[in-house]
């Protein structure tokens, strides 16, 4: 047995709890305590001594949404996220360009036009045209809902049609009606598919990427959605089999299905919650609506610009309606893409009338923008809130000015959702923000936006306790995988998961969580990180 000693161990069973020692076996919690009490009746079974130097403990953190193979990716790809105007972006592309053969092909990935001072406008084909007119160049922005290219990447699609797109997406045109180079939504995958797929080594190498990059950032496990955007349902399960695992890459993965992958799923040997301890299968995932960065959220009220302007409906009401009875049948619950408040009403029509078996429940995944009634319509469902503070701290206030002053009037509304009695579980969706916990944490706290986070508190009547928020990526991250019993909490028969701390952060200021420094993560008893 090993005996952690000499730490604050939040057990997170109750706020406030806590202990100063716990006893591991076999990956598992075994004892807790303090530490006179376990070295006196377990003397003669503890063969390993770890002296914590008085750091915290918690629970491992777990995010409960992202995307593993996006992220993998986006760290070894160039990446504009941190660009601050579009003369900026544009040259880091061209420097890029430079060092390819002329026909070489570039895929660029996160830029945010809204963090832009010089021209907060989406890169056009004219703008990567002039990079480059013989290397096919796509670059996706930060929410991963539009792409922009370049004219020899598009002469690289096959019946490319400028006319438009009738697969839940759009091909974006001028006023003149000339392609901008601008593909929003499942368009985006005209442009995607072209790229050639990627091979297994390249999958188990983004997959180790990501993970190693989250055990630095005290993160345990993650529940994430890739079985459909590389090489399909089967192959890709494959790469995560090879990857994860106790003598592996200890990561605990709790993976959505694309409900493009149904079929593939249904004729596997794999069910709902099938795996092992590091890897399984959730539920079924659909996007239902884009983003307001992208101007595809399904809005009531539509958009400061053009009010007429709703948003998108990636399904028929018809459609959405099969996609779902198609995920009972299969026996799974579903996890929906929701960002438009139109969009939450919808979907809470067709779940009410397609309830899934007894036990489970459905995730609705973002859902910033919503109503008291749109709360109250919700409740008495079996459904959980898959939500991402960073995403406020990012969003605002730059996404008022784009819906207007008719947005719904609740924002973010954690607080209201916990009150209404709705389990919480929260995520970053990396790589659209950096997977940061402690972030997440300081924005569900202090409701301040990254433009100034000393500065104004959007919605404070929303925000969580440390406590709370802490128990999104601890608790909440537990029961959205079914792991009540095992996961989430520091107590006997739970796994031997950690996140460790060089500060508690029940103890300083607010404004200071976001900086709080991991020193230790550790995974099935192992460490598989240590602040050097």
């Amino acid at each position: 047995m090993k005996l952690w000693e000499n730490g604050t161990f939040y057990q997170m069973t109750a706020e406030g709890e806590q202990v100063s020692a716990v006893l591991t076996k076999n990956g598992q919690i075994h004892a807790v305590g303090e530490v006179a009490d376990l070295k006196k009746q377990y003397a003669t079974e503890i063969d390993e001594t770890i002296d914590l130097e008085g750091k915290v403990v918690f629970p491992g953190f777990v995010d409960a949404h992202i995307h593993l193979l996006w992220y993998g990716q986006a760290l070894e790809r160039l990446n504009l996220n941190q660009t601050t105007t579009k003369k900026e972006a544009l040259a880091l592309i061209l420097e890029r360009t430079k060092q390819l053969a002329s026909e070489e092909w570039l895929f660029v990935e996160g830029y945010d036009e809204n963090k832009w001072s010089d021209e907060q406008t989406l890169i056009s084909l004219v703008d990567l045209d002039g990079v480059s007119t013989t290397n096919p160049i796509l670059v996706r922005r930060i929410d991963y809902h539009s792409v922009s290219i370049n004219s020899a990447l598009k002469a690289h699609i096959e019946n490319f049609s400028e006319n438009g797109f009738d697969g839940g997406g759009e091909i974006v045109r001028d006023k003149a009606g000339n392609f901008t180079g601008i593909l929003r939504d499942n368009a985006t995958t005209l442009a995607i598919d072209a790229f050639p797929a990627a091979t297994p080594a390249e999958l188990n190498a983004w997959l180790k990427i990501a993970i190693t990059d989250l055990w630095s950032k005290g993160i345990t496990g993650a529940h994430s959605e890739d079985l459909h955007y590389f090489t399909g349902f089967e192959s890709t399960f494959a790469a995560f089999r090879n990857t994860v695992g106790a003598n592996r890459l200890p990561f605990r993965a709790h993976l959505l299905i694309h409900h493009a992958e149904l079929a593939n799923f249904s004729t596997s040997k794999e069910s709902f919650m099938s795996g092992d301890k590091f890897l399984e299968l959730g539920a079924m995932k659909i996007f239902y609506d884009g983003t307001v960065g992208s101007r595809t959220a399904l809005m009531s009220a539509g958009y400061a610009d053009n009010p007429n302007e709703k948003g998108l409906q990636i399904h028929s009401d018809e459609a959405f309606e099969d996609l779902v009875q198609s995920a009972r049948k299969a026996g799974l619950p579903v996890a929906i893409h929701i960002l438009g408040d139109q969009a939450f009403a919808n979907v809470i029509r067709t779940l009410r009338a397609n309830p899934p078996k007894e036990g489970q429940y459905d995730r609705l995944i973002h859902t910033p923008w919503l109503t008291k009634e749109l709360i109250a319509e919700a409740e008495g469902l079996p459904i959980l809130f898959d939500v991402q503070p960073q995403f406020m701290a990012s969003d605002l206030p730059w996404a008022i000015d784009v819906l207007g002053e008719n947005h719904p009037p609740l924002a973010f509304a954690w607080n209201s959702l916990l009150r209404a009695g709705f389990p919480l579980a929260g995520g970053s969706d990396a790589p659209i923000e950096v997977p940061n916990p402690f972030w997440g944490i300081h924005a569900a706290v202090t409701r301040t936006a990254n433009a100034d986070l000393n500065g104004v508190k959007y919605w404070p009547e929303e925000s969580l306790t440390v406590y709370e928020a802490i128990e999104l990526y601890t608790k909440g991250a537990a029961f959205a995988s079914y792991k009540t019993t095992s996961r989430g909490q520091i107590a006997p028969g739970f796994v031997a998961d950690f996140t460790i701390l060089a500060e508690d952060p029940f103890l300083i200021k607010p404004a200071n969580l976001r900086h709080l420094e991991v020193m230790m993560t550790v995974v099935n008893e192992q460490v598989v990180y240590k602040k050097k």
